[in-house]
Parts: C-alpha cells; sequence; structure tokens
C-alpha cells in the first residue's frame, strides 16, 4: 500500500507540469455561466449542441437547469424546463425523449429516453425546490424518480444495473449494455433525501462495483460503454468502440463530486493522463490497442484533470475558462468541474 502511494503521489505530481491553459478561478463561474448561457441556450429555452449538428439531448436540457440552479438564475431555469417538458415529454411517460433534431421533419424520431438525461433533469428540480422554497419543483421531479426505479434500475448478473434508456439495452441472453458515466452519484445521494427507497444507496454501490469491474488495457481505464453479462462478467460493450474518451471523461468529474472518489478509484485516470504530460491530450484512447484518436481532447477535458489534480488538496483547482473554441460540451465539462469543486470544498 505504501509502494502504491508513492505511485500516485507521483503521478500528481507530474500532472502539475501538464501544458498550462488560461485560468479562470472559482469565483469567475458565474461569468462562465453567463458566456454559457448566451451563446448555447437559445430564446426559446432550447440548449444547442454546438459540436453536434446543433441537436439538443436532455443531457444538455438537464445540465442547463442545473447550472441555472447553481448561479441563481430562476428565469432561465424555468425557460428551459418550459421549453423540455412542452417538446420533450414522451406522451406515456413522465420521461423524456432524448434527442430533437432541428433539420429533421420529425425532430422527436426517437422516443426512447436517455437515463442520464432524466436524472439530471430530476436532480436540478430536486436542488430547485430546495433553493428557491418551491417544493412544486420537488413534486415534478417525483414522477421520474418512481419512474427511473422502476424501469431504468433493473437486475442484471445477480446485481443492479443503470439501463441508459428503457429500451434497446437488454439483450436475450440476459446481459445488458451499460453506460459508466450514467452514474450521477451526487444526484442519486440527493434522490435518496426526497424519495426514501433503499434503492438509492443500492445503486450507488452497484455502480462502484461495477466501475471496479471495468478496467481494461494498459491504463487500467473503463469504456465509454460496457456490456453486464449474464453471470456478472464485464466487458468492453460489443459493436462499440472500447474507447475511454467523451462519455468515460465524467466518471471521475461524478465521483469527486459525490464524495466517492478515493485514491484507487482514481489512479487509472491519473496514471493515463500522466502518460501524455507534454504531449496533446487525445480526445479518446482504445483501452485495447492503445490507439488515440487523431484529434485533441477539448479544454473541458483540462477542467476534469485539474479537479482530479486537486482532490484531496489544499491547493484550490484552477479551471479553464470558456473560449472562443470550447463547444457545448467542452463549456459543460468547464462549469460541471467549478460546480463539483465548489460543492467539495464548502
Amino acid at each position: 500500500m505504501r509502494s502504491f502511494g508513492v505511485r500516485v503521489a507521483a503521478l500528481i505530481a507530474a500532472l502539475l507540469l501538464l501544458p498550462s491553459v488560461p485560468r479562470a478561478d472559482e469565483g469567475t463561474l458565474a461569468a462562465g455561466w453567463a458566456t454559457y448561457r448566451d451563446r448555447f441556450i437559445g430564446d426559446d429555452g432550447r440548449v444547442h449542441d454546438t459540436g453536434n449538428k446543433d441537436v439538443t439531448h436532455t443531457e444538455g436540457q438537464g445540465w442547463a437547469m442545473l447550472f441555472a440552479e447553481s448561479f441563481d438564475d430562476r428565469a432561465t431555469f424555468d425557460h428551459v424546463w418550459d421549453w423540455t417538458r412542452g417538446k420533450l415529454r414522451r406522451p406515456d411517460s413522465a420521461l423524456f425523449a432524448w434527442r430533437w433534431d432541428p433539420h429533421a421533419d420529425n425532430p422527436v424520431a426517437d422516443t426512447n429516453n436517455a437515463t442520464d438525461g432524466d436524472i439530471l433533469i430530476a436532480w436540478a428540480l430536486t436542488r430547485a425546490a430546495k433553493h428557491w422554497h418551491a417544493p412544486k419543483y420537488r413534486q415534478q421531479a417525483r414522477p421520474m424518480l418512481a419512474e427511473i426505479r422502476g424501469k431504468l434500475i433493473q437486475r442484471i448478473g445477480g446485481g443492479l444495473v443503470l439501463l441508459p434508456g428503457s429500451a434497446g439495452f437488454k439483450g436475450k441472453d440476459g446481459a445488458a449494455i451499460v453506460n459508466p458515466s450514467y452514474y450521477i452519484y451526487p444526484a442519486f445521494r440527493e434522490f435518496a433525501r426526497i424519495d426514501p427507497s433503499p434503492l438509492w444507496a443500492r445503486l450507488r454501490r452497484a455502480g462502484l462495483n461495477l466501475l471496479a469491474k471495468a478496467r481494461f488495457g494498459q491504463w487500467g481505464l473503463p469504456t465509454d460503454w460496457v456490456t453486464v453479462g449474464g453471470n456478472g462478467e464485464v466487458e468492453p460493450a460489443a459493436n462499440l468502440p472500447p474507447r475511454f474518451g467523451f462519455d468515460a471523461i465524467r466518471i471521475p468529474l461524478y465521483l469527486i463530486w459525490g464524495g466517492e472518489a478515493t485514491t484507487v478509484r482514481l489512479a487509472a485516470d491519473l496514471r493515463f493522463w500522466n502518460d501524455f504530460t507534454g504531449k496533446p491530450l487525445p480526445g479518446w484512447v482504445d483501452v485495447i490497442d492503445g490507439s488515440v484518436a487523431p484529434f485533441p481532447a477539448p479544454g473541458g477535458f483540462q477542467a476534469v484533470i485539474e479537479l482530479a489534480r486537486c482532490w484531496h488538496s489544499p491547493t484550490p483547482p484552477q479551471f479553464p475558462q470558456i473560449g472562443d473554441n470550447d463547444d457545448y460540451y467542452s463549456a459543460s465539462l468547464i462549469l460541471l468541474a467549478g460546480l463539483a469543486s465548489q460543492a467539495t470544498r464548502h
């Protein structure tokens, strides 16, 4: 254990040598929110994914609601929430269709939900109820929590898993495809306070157990998507690239924000980032063959690295500013990392 701790300390020290980028301290996060709101949220309350053909996902609507609540912007919160309810609510469910395509004749051709988006929306509502002393938001969240519990938390391979959507992720062989970054640990803690079901605590533990098994390749990284087999074994999802990339980067973020980070759980990420010290961090890495993306990671990845680097350190993190080259997703990661830091240091 002592030698492991020394290795991790060396990794953290090496991360200090990562190339510098323009920085903003936590006090400028509100300015970052103003930039985000003006650049990515339309007048109608729709969040524009500027890096993905200007579509909208429930993930983005949920993040925008979370940001608006965090920065005491109730007008924007209600505006985003009203658009979400009006355009994405499924007629047979308290959950939401995962995607809106402004270029399609039918913008909501696929009515399946995305579980992380639903969790983010429900979490934002529960936070808003407390922040603004408005029980109506909590009441709007409760049916969503009931459906997440009843439809999306299921027993696979002898344990609980969080299905990424209500349709299309379970196989006839009893296996399921799972996204480890959909386990939003701080939200589960909040849900347990207003929805007294033991499932939230059990799901939190199940997610951590899943993550412990989902360690692949030379760095021991999780992949964006995994398959949980009928016997409980965990492998990179078949027919999907075995990459640590744009989804999995959120795992350390949610671990830290949810109070679930440990030296062991962050060690693989630190080891990987350390190997790219002094070189551009790639947008993804194939955990099986070690190949990397032909393009660099966006600036938002640096914010998550900074959050992890300063985890459990008296030195507060200094996050990248939202720059002109940051698209919606990169800017979201910057704000999320800043909020996670505030939540864990105050």
